[in-house]
Protein backbone atom coordinates (compact mmCIF):
# COMPACT_ATOMS: atom_id res chain seq x y z
CA UNK A 1 0.00 0.00 0.00
CA UNK A 2 0.97 3.30 0.34
CA UNK A 3 3.81 4.42 -2.60
CA UNK A 4 3.83 1.68 -3.92
CA UNK A 5 -0.30 1.47 -4.66
CA UNK A 6 0.38 5.20 -5.89
CA UNK A 7 2.96 3.56 -8.06
CA UNK A 8 1.80 -0.02 -8.56
CA UNK A 9 1.17 0.36 -12.82
CA UNK A 10 4.87 1.15 -13.35
CA UNK A 11 5.28 -2.73 -11.80
CA UNK A 12 4.11 -3.71 -15.14
CA UNK A 13 6.66 -3.88 -17.77
CA UNK A 14 5.23 -3.16 -20.92
CA UNK A 15 3.60 0.12 -19.66
CA UNK A 16 6.89 0.81 -17.67
CA UNK A 17 8.72 1.19 -20.93
CA UNK A 18 5.65 3.13 -22.59
CA UNK A 19 6.07 5.11 -19.77
CA UNK A 20 9.51 6.22 -19.98
CA UNK A 21 9.34 6.48 -23.46
CA UNK A 22 6.47 9.05 -22.86
CA UNK A 23 8.52 11.35 -20.39
CA UNK A 24 11.40 12.00 -22.95
CA UNK A 25 8.81 12.97 -25.38
CA UNK A 26 6.73 15.24 -22.74
CA UNK A 27 10.28 16.35 -22.37
CA UNK A 28 10.77 17.61 -25.71
CA UNK A 29 7.03 18.89 -25.64
CA UNK A 30 7.43 21.16 -22.58
CA UNK A 31 10.76 22.38 -23.37
CA UNK A 32 9.46 23.75 -26.74
CA UNK A 33 6.14 25.24 -25.18
CA UNK A 34 8.65 27.61 -23.44
CA UNK A 35 11.51 27.74 -25.85
CA UNK A 36 8.90 28.77 -28.61
CA UNK A 37 7.02 31.22 -26.89
CA UNK A 38 10.55 32.31 -26.21
CA UNK A 39 11.23 32.67 -30.14
CA UNK A 40 8.15 34.15 -31.08
CA UNK A 41 8.01 36.84 -28.81
CA UNK A 42 11.71 37.82 -28.78
CA UNK A 43 10.81 37.64 -32.72
CA UNK A 44 7.85 39.91 -32.85
CA UNK A 45 6.76 41.36 -29.12
CA UNK A 46 3.80 40.46 -29.98
CA UNK A 47 1.06 38.21 -28.02
CA UNK A 48 -1.03 38.02 -30.97
CA UNK A 49 2.03 35.98 -32.98
CA UNK A 50 1.87 33.81 -29.94
CA UNK A 51 -1.49 33.24 -30.76
CA UNK A 52 -0.78 32.67 -34.62
CA UNK A 53 1.57 29.71 -33.97
CA UNK A 54 -0.29 28.69 -31.31
CA UNK A 55 -3.31 28.08 -33.32
CA UNK A 56 -1.19 26.40 -36.05
CA UNK A 57 -1.18 23.63 -34.14
CA UNK A 58 -4.85 23.82 -32.76
CA UNK A 59 -6.33 23.99 -36.33
CA UNK A 60 -4.60 20.72 -37.30
CA UNK A 61 -5.08 18.58 -34.12
CA UNK A 62 -9.01 19.97 -34.09
CA UNK A 63 -9.20 19.23 -37.89
CA UNK A 64 -7.56 15.75 -38.02
CA UNK A 65 -7.82 14.64 -34.86
CA UNK A 66 -10.83 12.01 -35.76
CA UNK A 67 -9.11 10.79 -38.91
CA UNK A 68 -6.37 10.06 -35.90
CA UNK A 69 -8.37 8.09 -33.63
CA UNK A 70 -10.01 5.88 -36.70
CA UNK A 71 -6.29 4.96 -37.53
CA UNK A 72 -5.65 4.23 -34.09
CA UNK A 73 -8.35 1.37 -34.03
CA UNK A 74 -7.21 0.50 -37.15
CA UNK A 75 -3.56 -0.40 -36.79
CA UNK A 76 -0.81 -1.29 -34.30
CA UNK A 77 -0.66 1.33 -31.92
CA UNK A 78 2.93 1.06 -30.86
CA UNK A 79 4.10 1.13 -34.59
CA UNK A 80 2.19 4.66 -35.14
CA UNK A 81 3.45 5.87 -32.20
CA UNK A 82 6.94 4.77 -33.12
CA UNK A 83 6.19 6.47 -37.02
CA UNK A 84 4.81 9.97 -34.83
CA UNK A 85 7.75 10.06 -32.94
CA UNK A 86 10.60 9.96 -35.27
CA UNK A 87 8.36 12.77 -37.57
CA UNK A 88 7.96 15.10 -34.78
CA UNK A 89 11.99 15.00 -34.38
CA UNK A 90 12.25 15.78 -38.12
CA UNK A 91 10.28 18.43 -37.87
CA UNK A 92 12.12 20.27 -34.92
CA UNK A 93 15.35 19.15 -36.35
CA UNK A 94 14.64 21.30 -39.47
CA UNK A 95 13.90 24.55 -37.05
CA UNK A 96 17.15 24.08 -35.31
CA UNK A 97 18.57 24.23 -38.05
CA UNK A 98 16.78 27.76 -39.47
CA UNK A 99 17.50 29.00 -36.50
CA UNK A 100 21.50 28.00 -36.51
CA UNK A 101 21.40 29.63 -39.71
CA UNK A 102 20.25 32.60 -38.78
CA UNK A 103 17.31 32.19 -41.81
CA UNK A 104 14.30 31.31 -38.65
CA UNK A 105 11.21 33.68 -39.49
CA UNK A 106 7.96 33.90 -38.21
CA UNK A 107 6.27 32.06 -40.85
CA UNK A 108 8.69 29.50 -40.50
CA UNK A 109 7.35 28.51 -36.59
CA UNK A 110 3.59 28.90 -37.95
CA UNK A 111 4.51 25.94 -40.91
CA UNK A 112 6.34 24.32 -37.76
CA UNK A 113 3.52 24.55 -35.78
CA UNK A 114 0.78 23.46 -38.06
CA UNK A 115 3.19 20.45 -38.76
CA UNK A 116 3.39 19.54 -35.22
CA UNK A 117 -0.29 19.79 -34.97
CA UNK A 118 -0.92 17.47 -37.81
CA UNK A 119 1.56 14.62 -36.79
CA UNK A 120 -0.35 15.31 -33.07
CA UNK A 121 -3.69 14.31 -34.44
CA UNK A 122 -2.58 11.40 -34.63
CA UNK A 123 0.10 10.48 -31.96
CA UNK A 124 -2.06 12.19 -28.85
CA UNK A 125 -5.34 9.58 -29.60
CA UNK A 126 -2.93 6.62 -30.03
CA UNK A 127 -1.23 7.14 -27.14
CA UNK A 128 -3.79 7.49 -24.68
CA UNK A 129 -6.18 4.45 -26.30
CA UNK A 130 -3.14 2.27 -26.07
CA UNK A 131 -2.89 2.82 -22.21
CA UNK A 132 -5.79 0.62 -21.76
CA UNK A 133 -3.58 -2.52 -23.43
CA UNK A 134 -0.83 -2.41 -21.32
CA UNK A 135 -2.71 -2.42 -17.95
CA UNK A 136 -5.13 -4.39 -15.70
CA UNK A 137 -8.57 -2.65 -16.06
CA UNK A 138 -7.95 -1.70 -12.34
CA UNK A 139 -5.40 -0.04 -12.98
CA UNK A 140 -6.14 2.15 -15.51
CA UNK A 141 -6.85 5.33 -13.33
CA UNK A 142 -3.49 4.86 -11.66
CA UNK A 143 -1.50 4.32 -15.40
CA UNK A 144 -3.07 7.13 -16.92
CA UNK A 145 -2.57 9.30 -13.79
CA UNK A 146 0.78 8.63 -13.52
CA UNK A 147 1.14 8.85 -17.24
CA UNK A 148 0.33 12.76 -16.45
CA UNK A 149 2.70 13.02 -13.89
CA UNK A 150 5.55 11.95 -16.62
CA UNK A 151 4.03 15.43 -18.47
CA UNK A 152 3.87 17.18 -14.98
CA UNK A 153 7.15 16.02 -13.89
CA UNK A 154 8.25 17.78 -17.22
CA UNK A 155 6.90 20.99 -16.38
CA UNK A 156 9.05 21.10 -13.62
CA UNK A 157 12.40 20.27 -15.17
CA UNK A 158 11.89 21.23 -18.88
CA UNK A 159 10.69 24.54 -18.43
CA UNK A 160 13.49 25.89 -16.16
CA UNK A 161 16.25 23.60 -17.75
CA UNK A 162 14.62 25.35 -21.22
CA UNK A 163 15.03 28.66 -20.05
CA UNK A 164 18.30 28.41 -18.18
CA UNK A 165 19.77 26.67 -21.63
CA UNK A 166 18.49 29.39 -23.98
CA UNK A 167 21.03 31.44 -22.33
CA UNK A 168 23.79 28.85 -22.39
CA UNK A 169 23.64 27.08 -25.81
CA UNK A 170 21.56 29.32 -27.77
CA UNK A 171 17.43 28.11 -28.47
CA UNK A 172 19.30 26.33 -31.52
CA UNK A 173 20.72 24.30 -28.92
CA UNK A 174 17.64 23.46 -27.09
CA UNK A 175 15.69 22.86 -30.70
CA UNK A 176 18.94 20.07 -30.89
CA UNK A 177 18.21 18.69 -27.66
CA UNK A 178 14.60 18.28 -28.05
CA UNK A 179 15.44 16.69 -31.13
CA UNK A 180 17.70 13.99 -28.95
CA UNK A 181 14.64 13.52 -26.97
CA UNK A 182 12.46 12.81 -29.73
CA UNK A 183 14.81 10.19 -30.51
CA UNK A 184 14.92 8.37 -27.34
CA UNK A 185 11.27 8.26 -27.43
CA UNK A 186 10.97 6.28 -30.15
CA UNK A 187 14.14 3.78 -29.42
CA UNK A 188 11.94 3.13 -26.04
CA UNK A 189 8.83 2.47 -27.51
CA UNK A 190 10.61 -0.54 -29.42
CA UNK A 191 10.74 -2.18 -26.34
CA UNK A 192 7.06 -2.17 -25.99
CA UNK A 193 5.40 -5.31 -27.94
CA UNK A 194 2.74 -5.25 -29.55
CA UNK A 195 -0.48 -5.56 -27.53
CA UNK A 196 -3.76 -5.45 -27.11
CA UNK A 197 -6.15 -7.10 -29.63
CA UNK A 198 -5.83 -8.02 -33.30
CA UNK A 199 -5.63 -5.21 -35.82
CA UNK A 200 -8.92 -4.36 -37.16
CA UNK A 201 -8.62 -4.73 -40.95
CA UNK A 202 -11.26 -2.09 -42.39
CA UNK A 203 -12.88 -1.16 -45.33
CA UNK A 204 -15.35 0.87 -44.11
CA UNK A 205 -14.72 4.54 -45.61
CA UNK A 206 -13.07 6.71 -42.48
CA UNK A 207 -15.83 9.28 -42.46
CA UNK A 208 -18.27 6.04 -41.84
CA UNK A 209 -16.29 5.45 -38.84
CA UNK A 210 -16.57 8.54 -37.81
CA UNK A 211 -19.96 9.06 -37.47
CA UNK A 212 -19.94 5.55 -35.93
CA UNK A 213 -17.98 6.94 -33.29
CA UNK A 214 -20.20 10.23 -33.20
CA UNK A 215 -23.55 8.50 -32.65
CA UNK A 216 -22.07 6.51 -29.48
CA UNK A 217 -20.87 8.60 -28.18
CA UNK A 218 -24.45 11.05 -28.67
CA UNK A 219 -26.47 7.79 -27.57
CA UNK A 220 -24.38 8.04 -23.89
CA UNK A 221 -25.24 10.78 -21.72
CA UNK A 222 -21.86 10.38 -19.89
CA UNK A 223 -19.57 10.30 -22.71
CA UNK A 224 -21.41 13.46 -24.21
CA UNK A 225 -21.16 15.20 -20.89
CA UNK A 226 -17.13 14.10 -20.35
CA UNK A 227 -16.80 15.40 -23.73
CA UNK A 228 -18.18 18.68 -23.03
CA UNK A 229 -16.88 19.03 -19.68
CA UNK A 230 -13.54 18.75 -21.60
CA UNK A 231 -14.43 21.82 -23.86
CA UNK A 232 -14.38 24.64 -21.12
CA UNK A 233 -11.66 24.48 -19.18
CA UNK A 234 -9.26 23.84 -21.81
CA UNK A 235 -10.72 26.61 -24.18
CA UNK A 236 -10.87 29.25 -21.58
CA UNK A 237 -8.19 28.21 -19.04
CA UNK A 238 -5.10 26.55 -20.62
CA UNK A 239 -4.06 29.79 -23.03
CA UNK A 240 -2.70 31.19 -19.63
CA UNK A 241 0.35 29.04 -20.61
CA UNK A 242 1.08 30.68 -23.81
CA UNK A 243 0.60 34.04 -22.80
CA UNK A 244 3.15 33.45 -19.67
CA UNK A 245 5.99 34.99 -21.58
CA UNK A 246 3.93 38.43 -22.03
CA UNK A 247 3.09 38.02 -18.43
CA UNK A 248 7.21 37.45 -17.27
CA UNK A 249 7.89 40.18 -19.78
CA UNK A 250 5.41 42.89 -19.10
CA UNK A 251 4.41 41.94 -15.26
CA UNK A 252 7.06 40.75 -13.62
CA UNK A 253 10.14 41.61 -15.72
CA UNK A 254 11.89 38.47 -14.69
CA UNK A 255 13.45 37.37 -18.42
CA UNK A 256 13.39 34.17 -20.10
CA UNK A 257 14.68 31.70 -16.74
CA UNK A 258 12.06 33.78 -14.49
CA UNK A 259 9.94 32.30 -17.17
CA UNK A 260 11.13 28.66 -16.86
CA UNK A 261 10.35 29.11 -12.99
CA UNK A 262 6.70 30.45 -13.56
CA UNK A 263 6.25 27.06 -16.06
CA UNK A 264 8.28 24.73 -13.44
CA UNK A 265 5.53 26.68 -10.48
CA UNK A 266 2.61 24.71 -12.75
CA UNK A 267 4.59 21.61 -13.15
CA UNK A 268 5.29 20.91 -9.32
CA UNK A 269 1.59 21.39 -8.49
CA UNK A 270 0.62 19.07 -11.61
CA UNK A 271 2.82 16.72 -10.57
CA UNK A 272 1.38 16.84 -6.95
CA UNK A 273 -1.76 16.35 -8.87
CA UNK A 274 -0.92 13.60 -10.66
CA UNK A 275 0.48 11.81 -7.78
CA UNK A 276 -2.64 12.39 -5.94
CA UNK A 277 -4.74 11.34 -8.43
CA UNK A 278 -2.66 8.12 -9.10
CA UNK A 279 -2.70 7.31 -4.91
CA UNK A 280 -6.72 7.15 -5.12
CA UNK A 281 -6.69 3.89 -6.90
CA UNK A 282 -9.98 3.09 -8.01
CA UNK A 283 -11.62 6.15 -6.33
CA UNK A 284 -15.81 5.83 -6.36
CA UNK A 285 -17.05 9.30 -6.03
CA UNK A 286 -14.71 10.96 -10.00
CA UNK A 287 -17.51 12.78 -11.26
CA UNK A 288 -17.79 14.93 -8.17
CA UNK A 289 -13.95 15.39 -7.74
CA UNK A 290 -13.61 16.37 -11.82
CA UNK A 291 -16.46 18.92 -10.95
CA UNK A 292 -14.16 19.98 -7.45
CA UNK A 293 -11.25 20.37 -9.58
CA UNK A 294 -12.44 21.90 -12.06
CA UNK A 295 -13.96 25.27 -9.80
CA UNK A 296 -10.06 24.82 -8.24
CA UNK A 297 -8.98 25.36 -11.52
CA UNK A 298 -10.83 28.60 -12.23
CA UNK A 299 -10.25 30.35 -9.02
CA UNK A 300 -6.39 30.30 -8.58
CA UNK A 301 -6.42 31.44 -12.69
CA UNK A 302 -8.35 34.63 -11.49
CA UNK A 303 -5.99 34.78 -8.75
CA UNK A 304 -2.64 34.12 -10.29
CA UNK A 305 -4.09 37.00 -13.14
CA UNK A 306 -4.16 39.36 -10.30
CA UNK A 307 -1.61 38.70 -8.52
CA UNK A 308 1.45 40.84 -9.50
CA UNK A 309 4.05 39.41 -7.38
CA UNK A 310 6.49 37.03 -8.56
CA UNK A 311 6.97 34.90 -5.50
CA UNK A 312 2.92 35.25 -4.86
CA UNK A 313 2.97 33.67 -8.87
CA UNK A 314 5.05 31.16 -8.24
CA UNK A 315 2.60 30.07 -5.04
CA UNK A 316 -0.86 30.80 -7.14
CA UNK A 317 0.54 28.68 -9.98
CA UNK A 318 0.94 25.61 -7.80
CA UNK A 319 -2.32 26.02 -7.36
CA UNK A 320 -3.43 26.10 -10.72
CA UNK A 321 -1.17 23.04 -11.78
CA UNK A 322 -2.48 20.83 -8.87
CA UNK A 323 -6.17 21.27 -9.93
CA UNK A 324 -5.65 21.28 -13.61
CA UNK A 325 -3.62 18.14 -13.48
CA UNK A 326 -5.97 16.22 -11.62
CA UNK A 327 -9.00 17.50 -13.27
CA UNK A 328 -7.58 16.18 -16.60
CA UNK A 329 -6.17 12.82 -15.00
CA UNK A 330 -10.07 12.03 -13.70
CA UNK A 331 -11.52 13.52 -17.03
CA UNK A 332 -9.69 11.47 -19.08
CA UNK A 333 -9.95 8.16 -16.73
CA UNK A 334 -13.73 8.44 -16.91
CA UNK A 335 -13.32 8.59 -20.20
CA UNK A 336 -11.56 5.45 -21.26
CA UNK A 337 -13.61 3.29 -18.43
CA UNK A 338 -17.14 3.90 -20.30
CA UNK A 339 -16.30 3.58 -23.80
CA UNK A 340 -15.81 0.15 -25.06
CA UNK A 341 -12.73 -1.76 -26.85
CA UNK A 342 -13.33 -1.06 -30.19
CA UNK A 343 -14.20 2.62 -29.93
CA UNK A 344 -11.42 3.47 -27.75
CA UNK A 345 -9.39 5.23 -30.51
CA UNK A 346 -11.97 7.33 -31.96
CA UNK A 347 -13.83 8.26 -29.04
CA UNK A 348 -9.92 9.23 -27.43
CA UNK A 349 -9.47 11.32 -30.40
CA UNK A 350 -12.85 13.21 -29.70
CA UNK A 351 -11.27 14.42 -26.47
CA UNK A 352 -7.92 14.89 -28.66
CA UNK A 353 -9.86 17.14 -30.65
CA UNK A 354 -11.37 19.45 -27.70
CA UNK A 355 -7.18 19.69 -26.83
CA UNK A 356 -7.32 21.34 -29.78
CA UNK A 357 -9.25 23.99 -29.02
CA UNK A 358 -6.50 24.98 -26.47
CA UNK A 359 -4.10 26.69 -28.56
CA UNK A 360 -7.22 28.26 -30.96
CA UNK A 361 -8.26 29.71 -27.77
CA UNK A 362 -5.13 31.44 -27.49
CA UNK A 363 -5.45 33.61 -30.61
CA UNK A 364 -8.56 35.38 -28.69
CA UNK A 365 -7.01 36.21 -25.86
CA UNK A 366 -3.47 36.97 -27.42
CA UNK A 367 -5.60 39.79 -29.07
CA UNK A 368 -7.37 40.82 -26.20
CA UNK A 369 -4.37 40.90 -24.07
CA UNK A 370 -2.66 43.05 -26.39
CA UNK A 371 -5.21 46.05 -26.18
CA UNK A 372 -6.22 45.12 -22.23
CA UNK A 373 -3.10 43.72 -21.04
CA UNK A 374 -2.37 40.03 -19.98
CA UNK A 375 -4.18 39.86 -17.08
CA UNK A 376 -8.02 40.30 -18.31
CA UNK A 377 -7.97 37.58 -20.42
CA UNK A 378 -6.67 35.06 -18.16
CA UNK A 379 -9.05 36.39 -15.21
CA UNK A 380 -12.28 35.98 -17.71
CA UNK A 381 -11.27 32.70 -18.61
CA UNK A 382 -11.09 31.78 -14.43
CA UNK A 383 -14.63 33.13 -14.55
CA UNK A 384 -16.16 30.98 -17.39
CA UNK A 385 -15.07 28.08 -16.00
CA UNK A 386 -16.34 28.16 -12.72
CA UNK A 387 -19.25 29.97 -13.53
CA UNK A 388 -20.04 26.86 -16.55
CA UNK A 389 -18.75 24.42 -13.99
CA UNK A 390 -21.36 24.96 -11.17
CA UNK A 391 -24.02 25.19 -14.01
CA UNK A 392 -23.04 21.62 -15.55
CA UNK A 393 -23.20 20.52 -11.55
CA UNK A 394 -26.28 21.77 -11.11
CA UNK A 395 -28.42 20.49 -14.45
CA UNK A 396 -26.47 17.47 -14.97
CA UNK A 397 -26.44 15.18 -12.36
CA UNK A 398 -25.23 12.07 -13.89
CA UNK A 399 -21.79 13.79 -14.02
CA UNK A 400 -21.85 14.03 -10.46
CA UNK A 401 -22.56 10.79 -9.97
CA UNK A 402 -20.28 9.09 -12.69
Amino acid sequence: MGWRATFSSLENTNYRWYWFSATSSFAAMQMQMVVRGWLVYDLTNSPLALGLVSAGAGAFILLFSLYGGVVADRVDKRNLLLITQALAGIATLVVAVLITMGAIALWHLIIASIVNGLILAFRLPVRQAIINDLVEPDQVMNAIALNSGAMNMNRVVAPALGGVLVGIIGVDGVYYLMVVSYLASALLMLRVPSVGKPIRQSKTPFYREIGEALQYVRRSPELLGLLIMSVVPILFGLPYQMLMPMFAVDVLDIGSSGLGYLMAAVGVGALVGSLFVASLGDYKHKGKLLLGMAVCFGAFLIMFANSGNFYLSLILLLGVGLASSSYMAVNTTLLQINVEEGMRGRVMSMYIMTIGLFPLGVLPAGAIAQSTGVAFPITVGGAIIILFTLLLAACSPRIRLI
